[in-house]
């Protein structure tokens, strides 16, 4: 029987590598991907012109995970008199032309078939034919491997599945600089036509040669996005990996008691199945009693993986991520010229290739001109933090983990506060000072309201997590009402003097995107919009629940 490390260690970095049993097993997210991407595959007839679908999602999502499962589902007895499913190796860098890729096309059918206990003369064809070609042209090839792949198909009466991970790299390696693209148009050509295999792949990014007019794949896939995993799918995942680990019955009262720290950690690491994975081998072993001590140990572990793939990018590229992963918010192309001490021309190019390479995506830039960049993997981006910068970006994450671990518990901190409210002296002096802001704000007295937040303020630091101010309906009430009566700037100008925009950044920015809404009848919600998808996303989301909340109290 398999131990909890290795079966967890293969879905971690190399799921092509597990056992058709253990890949049915764990696989119990992602299911409604799954299903759709095999219906689509089992419509298609013997002869039909195909449906291609490719899957975006950051690294983590589980493309390669569902591509695996495709190919188990295929190989079942019930699909075997109508396909044949050919894994691809992840990661094909010896691409460079369309000889190559159907080279690698017969490999992946020599490995199916011998995965289905094929004669061991068929696939002795197989390679004798693969070293035969290897001799020929580059133009022989590419036609002769791709008719003898079919051939063979057609003999075998069954249509190849072609599951290719990082299709990016397919094309890229194809018309490797050349301009007119002139072989992904021939691959366009043959796998547009009746009874040509079927494309199932996954991408980090929806690049150029799928989204632009004049590319040889613009429109040629059905798209499907990965998003991260919600509450829900999370603890889901923690709980199959428990049953599949034959964890002890602690592992389980861990998972359903731990709420607030699991949905603060699932916000921080961008709801990646590969992290939850990370995450569960601490759950195993019990929780720290500081969350921050769980981030760290996250951050430890995946290191060697989040190392070696940024060190396989060139400097220029490193660069640039470094700047735009400490800057954590998004970062305009104005500003990280100024970070990087690179000029337009040379970020440009640069900034394109990460974007291809699903390293970071845009969005538009708040009050500055273009597109702003941010890191696509949110995870990435909290561990180059936590590794890479001053104590005072780690100081916000540490905060943010604090915050949000609070956020999160919204239903213990209620009853709490509500307990305090009815039989703590402190309470209720707290609540009697925003009263009398409240109503000096009223009065337009903003001095002496003021004098009386700040007292709450210290009342606060005194008695409650700090957090609880995004919980507390008292300090929602009292921001809806400060937004309905113009003193918003007040407001956030006093919680900057206090350092709360970064102790209670989530809350800071709820009122400040609020106050944003409020300045503009005509665009201010499209204006609030951009300048929250300009806050780091873990940020951000936590800022719009908070911001729904204090809307109750603007009406």
């Amino acid at each position: 029987m398999e131990t909890a490390k290795s079966s967890q260690t293969r879905l971690l970095y190399n799921p092509q590598l597990q056992t058709a049993e253990m890949t049915e097993k764990l696989f119990v997210v992602r299911q409604q991907q799954f299903t759709l991407l095999l219906n689509s595959i089992l419509k298609e007839k013997e002869n039909s012109i195909p449906q291609h679908h490719l899957i975006i999602g950051q690294r983590g999502m589980g493309k390669t995970t569902i591509l695996k499962r495709i190919e188990v589902e295929l190989h079942k007895e019930q699909y075997r008199q109508q396909f044949i499913p050919l894994l691809y190796r992840e990661e094909q860098y010896n691409i460079k032309n369309l000889a190559e890729f159907w080279l690698n096309t017969l490999d992946a059918l020599a490995d199916s078939l011998q995965s289905e206990n094929y004669p061991t003369v068929m696939l002795n064809d197989i390679d004798k034919t693969v070293r035969e070609l290897t001799i020929k042209t580059d133009e022989v090839v590419s036609k002769e491997a791709y008719k003898f792949l079919m051939d063979t198909c057609r003999n075998l009466h069954r249509r190849p599945v072609l599951l290719i991970d990082n299709i990016d790299i397919v094309f890229n390696g194809l018309d490797s600089g050349s301009k007119n693209k002139q072989e992904q148009w021939a691959l366009r050509k043959l796998l547009s036509e009746n009874g040509a295999p079927v494309i199932i792949s996954g991408g980090t990014a929806t690049t150029d040669d799928v989204v632009k007019y004049d590319m040889p794949f613009y429109d040629f896939f059905k798209i499907q996005y990965l998003k991260k995993l919600n509450y829900e799918e999370f603890i889901k995942l923690l709980n199959n990996l428990a049953t599949v680990t034959n964890s002890n019955t602690s592992v389980f009262t861990t998972i359903r008691q731990n709420t607030s720290r699991q949905k603060t950690l699932l916000e921080l690491t961008g709801g990646s199945p590969r992290v939850t994975v990370m995450l569960f081998d601490q759950i195993s072993k019990g929780f720290s009693t500081d969350i921050n001590d769980d981030l760290n140990i996250l951050v430890d572990a995946i290191t060697p993986l989040y190392k070696a793939k940024f060190e396989e990018l060139p400097q220029q590229q490193r660069t640039i991520l470094d700047a735009i992963a400490l800057n954590w918010d998004a970062i305009s192309l104005r500003k990280l010229t100024i970070a990087t001490r690179m000029k337009n021309n040379q970020l440009s190019p640069q900034l394109k290739r990460l974007v291809d390479g699903g390293w970071i995506e845009t969005t538009p830039a708040y009050k500055d001109k273009g597109n702003a960049y941010f890191i696509s993997e949110r995870f990435f981006n909290i561990y180059y933090i936590i590794r890479n910068s001053s104590r005072r970006h780690k100081d916000i994450i540490y905060c943010l983990s604090k915050f949000l671990e609070c956020f999160y518990g919204e239903e213990k901190l209620e009853k709490l506060a509500k307990s305090h409210l009815c039989k703590d002296y402190q309470s209720e002096k707290k609540l009697m000072y925003l009263n009398k802001a409240e109503f000096e704000l009223y009065n337009q007295n903003r001095g002496l309201a003021k004098d009386y937040l700040l007292q709450a303020f210290k009342i606060i630091e005194k008695h409650f997590e700090l957090a609880t101010i995004s919980n507390g309906y008292w300090w929602i009430k009292f921001s809806g009402v400060v937004i309905k009566l113009s003193h918003a700037f007040w407001l956030l100008d006093i919680l900057e003097e206090k350092g709360y925009d970064v102790e209670l950044s989530p809350y800071y920015t709820a009122i400040k995107a609020l106050e944003i809404e409020s300045q503009d009848r005509k665009n201010g919600k499209d204006e609030a919009a951009i300048y929250l998808n300009n806050r780091a996303i873990e940020i951000s989301d936590p800022a719009r629940e908070i911001v729904e909340k204090i809307r109750k109290y603007m009406d």
